[in-house]
Formats: structure tokens, sequence, C-alpha cells
């Protein structure tokens, strides 16, 4: 071997020499890098390898409802309900699986769920979902390899569509949407627990350690709704029947305790079974319309525009006006029904009797010392938000409640006209919920409660836990106010409508109201379409009142004015009934 050669095998040698310590630092400076600097990190992944973790659910709380007698019953529950899964990469015979599921599962296959068996890189697909107890029974018989079962609930409804708007429903995600369900969503979820163990690689546990966790889960408040189950199937029945002899398609009605702003019973038509959510013509029956649904509400602010007005001590219950079939505001004429009574000076309960527009204007005026200034329209305003709260949602425990629509007084909106316009119920926008909650402090001595849907909550002995009623002002009207306007109400009742309706000996009272709506074609007010409302109290012979009812029916075509030709017939025969349930005394 030459000297050349022997340079260059050695060179060859250093080479590989070198290479071999290079791959040797490298290594060492890997194992440096996974063993000391990247240390946690690979533990969090040794770690989750060798962890089993499962969630345990928790159970959705049950929504109750109660009756005069302080019984209670449920108006949702919960049944449980199975997932079926698979594991494909565990799955010995998927074919015979598929069979298997199809006969089981039927309509509740899990969209793609059977196609996907055949791919072993999967470890987890849904087959079919809301099994019964019975179908789970038959997949555990069969025993087939790959192939599990999850717990879970579905909400069930005793009482059928009873209260639907009110309830809400759960969807497919397990999440509460609309009414009750969707405002206590998260009360009524609970918590999930979780059971965590380290396994070895055939996730058998091994001894018990510092990462095993065991955290049971906690389950949903089961809630109490101040609705009462026989107030609300009869608000129900009574509101069908009289939307079926008004020709109309759409109404709502709200019964609340005036003492206390628990609502008994709340009914929209047209409804939805909520167990069945999915089937329905439309989403708009989901919503609540008495908290989702702002409208005009007509003469019936004429009662509060009285309110005002003997409040204030600018009218008196002997105070007189002269009533002309129409006046001028402006460039707006504004004029009344009733021309029959034309011409003759009348006091406040006969401007009520009567629904007078123009009596209604005449209170605005004297809150401006005779004039609709913009003195007297702030005065105006300051009552509908500091007194009335018609500015704000009333914060029920229901979801999506809308907000009201007033102008203010010192704006471009808020001029001399549109606040003649409303005072008699045209060009502010109210919900009900707003207004019986309002109309409930003027007739029960002033006093505003927070309207609620929540009686309390069930607790573990099974006994109900109320809440309070959240008193909110005392200061809506003056308790002597509040006892003449119910006078006036009752007067109006009985000498208004032509003589139609007969003292029988109750002391009941109420206002109707009939508001043109906007012709979404014209952007006009209609002569067609109308929202026609009535709202009364019945009290018992000490004038404290029981009960507040309100009607609202939407476009009736039996010819007259909607609100005492269409609702107040709905409102009597629920009064009428609620005489009797409460036991009101002549």
């Amino acid at each position: 071997m030459s000297a050349e050669e022997r340079t260059a095998k050695y060179s060859r040698y250093q080479i590989m020499t070198a290479i071999f310590f290079l791959l040797i630092a490298i290594i060492i400076l890997q194992l440096f890098r996974i063993q000391i600097i990247d240390h946690a990190k690979y533990q969090r992944i040794a770690n989750n390898m060798q962890t089993d973790k499962q969630t345990i659910n928790a159970t959705r709380g049950q929504i109750y409802a109660r009756d005069a007698n302080g019984n209670i019953a449920p108006l949702v529950m919960n049944r449980t309900v199975y997932t079926l899964f698979a594991d494909p990469s565990e799955v010995k015979d998927a074919e015979k699986v598929r069979q298997l599921v199809a006969q089981v599962a039927g309509s509740q296959l899990a969209e793609g769920g059977l196609d996907k068996l055949d791919n072993k890189k999967l470890q987890y697909v849904v087959l079919a979902k809301r099994l019964s107890q019975e179908q789970a029974s038959r997949v555990k018989k069969a025993d087939l390899a790959g192939v599990g079962l999850q717990a879970d609930t579905q909400r069930v409804y005793p009482e059928g569509a009873l209260a639907a708007q009110v309830l809400g429903f759960v969807n497919h995600d397990g999440k509460g949407q609309y009414g009750v369900e969707q405002f206590y969503d998260k009360e009524l979820s609970g918590t999930p627990g979780l059971l965590q163990s380290v396994t070895d690689v055939r996730k058998i546990p091994l001894t018990i350690g510092a990462r095993d966790i065991s955290i049971p889960a906690k389950n949903g408040t089961d809630i109490v709704l101040s609705v009462d189950r026989n107030v609300q199937s009869q608000a129900e029945q009574v509101l069908a029947d009289g939307l079926r002899n008004a020709k109309a398609t759409t109404g709502s009605m709200v019964v609340m305790d005036p003492q206390t702003g628990r609502v008994l019973a709340m009914a929209n038509l047209p409804s939805y079974d909520p167990a069945n959510y999915g089937n329905a013509l439309s989403a708009n029956v989901y919503q609540n319309n008495i908290v989702s649904n702002a409208y005009e509400p007509g003469s019936v602010m004429k009662l509060f525009t009285v309110g005002m007005g003997l409040n204030e001590g600018v009218i008196a219950p002997t105070s007189t006006f002269f009533n002309r079939a129409c006046i001028q505001v402006d460039d707006a004429k504004i004029c009344n029904v009733a021309k029959e009574v034309s011409g003759r000076y009348m006091t406040p309960m006969q401007l009520l009797e009567h629904s007078l527009n123009t009596g209604a204007v005449w209170v605005l005026e004297q809150l401006g010392g005779g004039q609709i200034n913009l003195a007297g329209r702030q005065k105006f305003y300051r009552y509908l938000v500091d007194n009335y709260r018609l500015n704000a949602p009333t914060g029920i425990q229901l979801a999506n409640e809308v907000d009201s629509v007033i102008f203010k007084p010192n704006t471009p909106n808020g001029a001399r006209v549109l606040y003649a316009n409303m005072s008699f119920g045209q060009g502010e926008q109210l919900t009900m919920i707003q207004v019986v909650s309002a109309f409930s402090a003027v007739i029960n001595g002033g006093k505003y409660y927070q309207p609620t849907v929540r009686l309390g909550k069930l607790t573990g002995d099974s006994e109900v836990k109320e809440d309070t009623p959240k008193l909110l002002s005392d200061k809506t009207l003056r308790p002597e106010v509040s006892g003449t306007i119910r006078d006036m109400l009752y007067q109006a009742r009985y000498l208004g409508a032509g003589g139609r309706y007969k003292d029988n000996g109750y002391y009941v009272g109420g206002k109707s109201g009939t508001a043109q709506k906007v012709d979404p074609k014209t952007g006009a007010y209609s002569d067609t379409l109308t929202t026609g409302t009535y709202i009364g109290f019945g009290a018992d012979k000490t004038k404290t009142a029981k009960y507040v009812i309100m009607v609202r029916v939407d476009d009736a075509r039996n010819g007259g004015y909607s609100g005492s030709a269409a609702a107040q017939p709905i409102f009597d025969n629920m009064s009428n009934f609620m005489i009797q349930y409460e036991g009101v005394s002549k």
C-alpha cells in the first residue's frame, strides 16, 4: 500500500470517526432535550397515554308547576336514553353490527355512522341516538365486540304541549332553547363529573395514585314555576275558543297575581309540541309573544294617562272637560269613536267608560298647565319611565325578552302630535308583560313587583323553597289614587259597552283597547289590521285585587273594534273561572 493510499484510508477513517461522534453528540443532545428541557411536555403526553378519563353526565333539573292547593306536578321530566357507539378498531364483524343496529335503531340511526365501521383508524363512531331501555337491552344481549352504550337523558312532557312557550325545549346538543329552559340553562344543566384513572396499555387500571380523580356530577336544580297548571290549562282552552269565535289565529293571555308579581298562566297561540319541536311549522311559534313581541297598546293606555293626572293632582275624579268629536293638534286631527257623547261635559271616569281619545289628550294638556308643551310631555315621559317602568325589560325569567320603544319628548320624534297619540296608546310600543306588570301596580295600591314565572326550587326533601317576591317600588301611584282607578275601571266596565255587561255582584273592572297596526306593504296605519286588548282585575269584597288578566288578539275578522269585540269576551270567560278558582267573595 502506497503512502497516498494509506493517507486516503486514514482520512476516511477520520471522517467516519467524526461522523460517529457527531451522531453520538446529536443523540445525547436529543436525550438532554427530551429528559431535561422538554421533560414536562413528554411527561404530560405519557400521562395522557396512561390516563383513562370519563365524563360523568349530570342529570338535567326537572320543571314543575303548582296548583291552588299547593300541590306540584312535573311539566318537564327526564327519561334515560342511550347513545350507541362503536370503536371500529375493536369491531370484529362489521356486517353483523350493521345488521343489528339497523334492526334495533331504525329511524334513530346517526347519519353516516354505519359507513365508518370499516375505518380501523377511528376509535369512536356514533351509530344511533336516543335509544330506549328496550332497544339498549337488545344491543347488550347481542354482545358484539367494539360496540358500547352511553346513558343520557331525554326531556319528556307529561302534560303535552301545556305552557310550551313558557318552558322552551332542549336541543340535540343538550342546550336549553327559549323560555325557562334557556334562561335557566346553566342552573338546570348542573355540572358534569370526572372519573380519571391510571391504566396500562390494555386500559386496565393500575394501583390508585395521585393522578386518580373521582369527581361526582352535580345534578341540575329542579325548578318550580309560579304557573298554576289548572289556570294554565284553562287559559289555553279559553284563548283557543275565543280566537275561533273572533276568526283570528294569533293571540295571547297572561294571568298574574298582582300582590306578588307571580305569573299564574301564559298562553300563546299558535303553539307547538316541545317533545317534537322540530315538527313546528315555523320557528315563530317558539317565541313567547307576551315577552318577545312589542305592540301599540291602544286605549288600554288611557287608564295610565288618567292615573298620571290624578296622581299629579292636575285633575280630580270630579273634574270635567268639554268633549268634542274631534280636536286639532298641529297638523293632525284627533277624533273619538264614540260620536254620540260629543258636545257634553265629561268626567275622567266617563273618559274611560266611552274611551275618549280627546279626553286622554285633555289630561296630557293638564300635565303641561293647559297645553301640550315640553314640560307636560316630560312629565308624561317620567311617569312612563319612573312610575310605570315601561321603558325597559322587566327582567322576567324567560329568554328573549325585548325592550319597549318610547320616544323622549325633547327629540324630533317626541313632538306634540306623537305625545297626543301616545296618551291614548298609539305611538309607543310595549310588551304585554310590561303592561300587565304596570297595571298590577296601578290597582294594587301602587306597589310594583318584578314579574316572575319562578316560584322557587325543589329541595332534596321535596319541599319547595319559595323565592321572595321582589318589590321594586311602592310609589307607582298613591294608594288613594290606586283605589280611585279601581273604582273607575269597575264602573266603566258595567256602564260602558252600551250596558252589555251587568253587575253580577263581583268587583271586576277592566279596559279594552284597539290599536291600528302598520301595514308592511304601505308603511301606514291599516284600517283592517288591528291589535285588540283587554286588561282587567277581579277583587274580593275588600276591593283587594286577587288576579289580573290581560288578553291580546291580532287581526280579528269578526267585525267591530277587536278590543271589546274579540279580547273582552275572552277576559270574561277567564275571569269567571278565576272567581270560582280563587274563591273570590262578593
